[in-house]
């Protein structure tokens, strides 16, 4: 679910690497279209829901988590 799957993102140039490109916003405010590289060969569109993707980070990130930025 959250890495290279698809056979165009496993066999390229550089085989088993996606990379995010760009991102826009639906006009519904809540679809996000990110356009992204596989396999140095590729350029891919995936699209989801910020509120789910919002919701996901909540569940699944820890209070006072430092990200070493």
């Amino acid at each position: 679910m959250f890495g290279p799957e698809a056979p165009y993102e496993l066999s390229g140039d550089v085989q088993g690497v996606v990379f995010p490109c760009g991102q826009t916003i639906g006009a519904d405010g809540n679809t996000i279209h990110l356009y992204y590289g596989a396999a140095d060969s590729s350029v891919a569109l995936a699209t989801g829901s910020i509120s789910y993707l919002l919701s996901w980070l909540e569940s699944n990130s820890s209070q006072g988590e430092t990200t070493g930025l």
